[in-house]
């Protein structure tokens, strides 16, 4: 028996080794961004059967069975999918989830899953990981055709900083304010506002109001003292109670003119008086004049300075002009049995026949979690629970090594007894 002894205390050697060394990788990975721990599971080994046990007869119980075991091996190494702590970073090309999913990336003919969104964009172009220039993956196709910002035949994000955006010319200006019923007829209250021709050239749009009689008034606009044409003649008018009466749609609009020799043409720009009835817009009330035009639509040309990731994984890219412009939307992959993936290095896994395929959708999307901008998921070690796990190992190599040292002191003797 005492060599039965040493061949399952050298299995609890083994197995305790392997223990030990699955506590070294999580602590090692502590500071890991993305890292998944794992833990060791045991399972003990094959039984002799001494005594088969029989069941009651002949007025007598039964007995059970008698079995001698011969160890313990690793039943398996789980990965422990719980999640990692979320810390802002600042930095624009960083992602985490919050919840369940993993990045998808793509290098050559394969295709990875991770947790760690510290990417980063290559000479090309190309949103990536930078420590393997594996490619960010999208789906879906949202900023299709938005200024040429995606690779087309693939789903490879494509952030080419530095690249222009054509502007937008204003197409709605929208006037806020009051209008005093003080004025007499003829007298004048003016603003101006920057608006943004065929071109997206800007130019100051000066707006007129003139009060031609009781609760009446006429819109007129000029460019550089040239007058544009206003829909209507320009006419509104207010209700006895000081609200917008006419026109019904509470817009006028105003033709800006082209200039050939620039290459411009003739564009249309609704300004938006208000709603009729209500005082969100224009206004006729007692007091000082304050109306004026507010907001404009319209851009200038501009060139990507950064983007964003927002909570639904989209990514969008901020321009010098001040506009915002859809580029991709992260792909992120769900799968039925996020343990089953494989672990490939590189903070990378790759499916296997246990995890299943990947289910590609969007954050938030079908059980998957959220995308946090600008923070990235530490590691989910916990260091309480891991030395508790190292001591248990510990001890389990050691009192299984002095197993081996007994039943070696019992041959000894044994030894001793036959000399």
């Amino acid at each position: 028996m005492a060599l039965n002894a040493l061949f399952t205390g050298s299995t609890a050697l083994q197995t305790f080794s392997s223990a030990l060394d699955v506590v070294g990788n999580n602590l090692a990975n502590l500071n890991t961004t993305g890292f998944k721990g794992q833990r060791t599971v045991f399972k003990d080994l094959v039984y002799q059967t001494l005594v088969p046990g029989s069941a009651p007869s002949g007025g007598l119980g039964g007995t059970n069975p008698t079995q001698s075991g011969f160890g313990v091996a690793v039943g398996s190494v789980d990965t422990l999918t719980l999640q990692g702590g979320i810390t802002p970073t600042g930095r624009d090309l960083d992602a985490a989830i919050d919840g369940n999913g993993f990045f998808v990336l793509a290098g050559g003919s394969s295709t990875v899953f991770t947790r760690a969104g510290s990417f980063a964009v290559d000479a090309a172009g190309f949103l990536v990981d930078p420590n393997t220039g594996f490619r960010v993956q999208r789906t879906g196709t949202i900023g299709e055709g938005a200024g040429g910002f995606q690779v087309t035949g693939n789903n490879d994000i494509r952030v080419p900083f530095g690249a222009g955006a054509a502007g937008v010319p204003t197409a709605n200006v929208q006037l806020r304010g009051n209008l005093s019923a003080n004025l007499t007829a003829g007298q004048t209250v003016t603003s101006a506002i920057q608006v943004f021709n065929s071109l997206s050239n800007p130019r100051v749009l000066n707006l007129t109001f003139t009060k031609t009689g009781p609760n009446a008034f006429a819109l007129s606009a000029d460019i550089g003292g040239v007058a544009q044409a206003v829909s209507g003649g320009g006419a509104f008018t207010f209700s006895t109670a000081g609200t917008l009466a006419t026109p019904a749609s509470g817009t006028l609009t105003v033709t800006v003119a082209g200039v050939p020799a620039e290459g411009t043409v003739d564009t249309t720009v609704a300004i938006n008086l208000g709603t009729v009835g209500q005082t969100g817009g224009l206004t006729q009330f007692g007091g000082v004049s304050t109306a004026a035009a507010v907001t404009q639509d319209g851009f200038s040309s501009g060139t990507l300075t950064d983007v964003a990731f927002d909570q639904a994984g989209r990514v969008s890219g901020r321009f010098s002009n001040g506009r915002t412009v859809p580029i991709a939307q992260l792909a992120i992959a769900a799968f039925n049995n996020e343990a089953g993936l494989i672990r490939t290095g590189s903070n990378f896994f790759s499916t296997s026949a246990a995890s299943g395929e990947a289910l590609i959708g969007v954050a938030g999307d079908g059980g998957r979690g959220t995308v946090q901008g600008s923070a990235l998921e530490g590691s989910n070690v916990d260091i309480s629970a891991e030395f508790a796990r190292l001591i248990i190992a510990q001890r389990g190599f050691q009192v299984n090594a002095r197993t081996i040292s007994a039943a070696n002191d019992t041959l000894q003797e044994l030894a001793s007894i036959l000399r």
